[in-house]
């Protein structure tokens, strides 16, 4: 605060004002009292006005280039994802393929997703999908811990869409494939983000080990589904009934050598995303003349010298 002493004895005391981050402090004129004490005052109110303004430009700038929600609790988060270099556009099924099977969730997303699974995959991996939901959800059940079926279902739905060709990139994993068509068909229907981040993630993880533990629960719960179904990780933790019923329901017809073959088609076009994976193994088997990555010959190679 600045005291300035004016002629005939008066006092006039000025704040300083800070104005668009700016801190401006005013001199008074040569003029009475009372209009210059009126001046300061229409000063202030301009600057708090300003500050204002600049206060709310400031914040839709955020909101603009962020995409970012308030802090409360239950607020999504800020958006973060990385777009594909290309996109590819992702069907609509028909209505009368968007039915969900009994004991599935049943809601707008899940019927849709059903329907995208039931009109563009295959039997096999309609099937596949299915007992990779149930085990899932039943993993959920024991572990006493809360868990969004709904996504749950809807990554189980999605997670090997791209080894299909509607649904295959030229470049990426196949399992990325699956993971950038379900957060195009989750932001489509305006699904909070950290739903699809953890989507997202689940689906592009489902064939990498060690990570899913440390992510959401949704996350672990379609990896460890993932495994049981195709390699019988688990097996003997379900009852017999549950394991006679859910594949009643949907049979392995042929599954171990299908599967096999729907993996292949998935990156025989694109084996180099295959290296360095559990898919290397299948390209191994069916191509010929296939070389293997090796992690300790890329080491050994590299063009550095040792010092």
């Amino acid at each position: 605060m600045t005291t300035l002493r004016m002629e005939k004895g008066y006092k006039i005391r000025l704040h300083d004002v800070l104005i668009c981050g700016i801190r401006v402090v005013a001199f008074p004129p040569a003029s009475p009292y009372l209009q210059f004490r009126n001046a300061v005052q229409e000063f202030h109110r301009i600057g708090r006005e300003l500050k204002m303004a600049n206060e709310t430009s400031k914040s839709s700038l955020i909101d603009e280039t962020c995409n970012t929600c308030n802090n409360e609790v239950g607020s999504d988060a800020p958006v973060t994802f990385r777009r594909p270099k290309v996109s590819i556009h992702l069907p609509s099924s028909q209505v009368q393929y968007q039915k969900v099977q009994a004991r599935v969730p049943d809601s707008k997303l899940t019927r849709e997703a059903t329907g995208l699974l039931r009109e563009f995959s295959t039997p096999l991996l309609f099937n596949h999908s299915h007992r990779v939901f149930f085990w899932a959800d039943e993993m959920g059940r024991r572990s006493g811990q809360s868990y969004d079926s709904e996504l749950l279902f809807i990554c189980a739905a999605f997670h090997d869409l791209g080894l299909l060709k509607r649904f295959s990139s030229e470049a990426d994993r196949f399992e990325v494939d699956g993971a950038n068509a379900v957060r195009q068909f989750l932001e489509h229907h305006n699904v909070p983000s950290t739903r699809i981040q953890t989507a997202w993630d689940a689906i592009a993880l489902h064939t990498t080990p060690g990570i899913a533990p440390y992510k959401p629960l949704e996350v672990e719960l379609l990896y460890n589904g993932v495994g049981l179904d195709v390699l019988g990780i688990g097996y003997h933790d379900f009852p017999q009934d549950l394991r006679t019923r859910i594949v009643a329901q949907y049979p392995r017809t042929d599954f171990k050598q299908g599967i096999a073959k729907a993996f292949l088609g998935g990156f025989e076009h694109k084996t180099q995303t295959a290296e360095a994976t559990c898919n290397e193994d299948i390209c191994s088997h069916f191509l010929r003349n296939y070389k293997r990555s090796n992690f300790y010959d890329q080491i050994q190679n590299s063009p550095f010298e040792n010092s």
